[in-house]
């Protein structure tokens, strides 16, 4: 998971260029929240970061603000063996909130124990094995079709797996996907935020109809 530096309001380049290779896509503004710092001292170093070509800013939709995004190079500096992260205007406000989960999270329980999805792809196809995942079946190949969350929580023996919900699932999918989590034995629990309203209440009945109440908890999704 992502270790932040001790003292609030301190970090280094890599600190930041980690932060924001691991969690794919984030706002200026989550820099600020993550790092415990004002705007300026964040746009400050941000700006420095996108000069030596560690960063990059992605301006995609309108109503979204902009993004940051490391480069190959950036990746290669702060030490991760990632690829560059892949966004899209519609991934945009996925990415945003997963971010946003992932620091609120990282409040509660320590930022060291969340494992943004990238890190966790990373980790299980350097394992060969479903760590973090859901098996949803097979390949023509003969390996595992996984369903793998937006994020984890390393809590006890078992991760606890965290799924972030902002539009609605077509129902047979989503129930196939909340079986597939009920099956997964290697993981602790599920977590689903979700946005409230009818993305809420369609995993709720799904959780219901695959009877998975004791496996997965539901709760309204954290915000940007």
């Amino acid at each position: 998971g992502l270790r932040l530096s001790g003292v609030r309001g301190r970090f280094s380049d890599r600190e930041l260029v980690r932060f924001v290779g691991l969690h794919g896509a984030v706002s200026v503004e989550q820099v600020m929240g993550a790092f415990g710092v004002g705007r300026t001292a964040a746009y400050r170093r941000v700006a420095a970061c996108i000069a030596a070509g560690l960063l990059e800013r992605l301006a995609l939709l309108r109503e979204e603000p902009s993004v940051l995004r490391a480069t190959r190079p950036g990746l290669r500096f702060a030490g991760l063996d990632l690829g560059r992260c892949v966004v899209s205007p519609g991934s945009v406000s996925h990415w945003l909130r997963c971010t946003a989960a992932a620091l609120e999270l990282g409040e509660r329980y320590g930022t060291d124990r969340v494992i943004a999805e990238r890190e966790l792809r990373f980790i299980e196809q350097a394992e060969g094995r479903a760590i973090y995942s859901a098996k949803l079946g097979h390949r023509p190949d003969g390996s595992d079709r996984l369903h793998r969350p937006d994020l984890a929580l390393a809590l006890g023996e078992r991760p606890v797996a965290v799924e972030v919900e902002l539009t609605p699932k077509a129902p047979r999918r989503l129930e196939a996907i909340i079986a597939a989590w009920r099956r997964a034995a290697w993981v602790g629990g599920v977590l689903y935020l979700c946005e409230p309203g009818a993305t809420r209440r369609g995993v709720e009945r799904a959780v219901r109809a695959a009877r998975a109440e004791e496996r997965v908890q539901v709760a309204e999704v954290m915000g940007r």
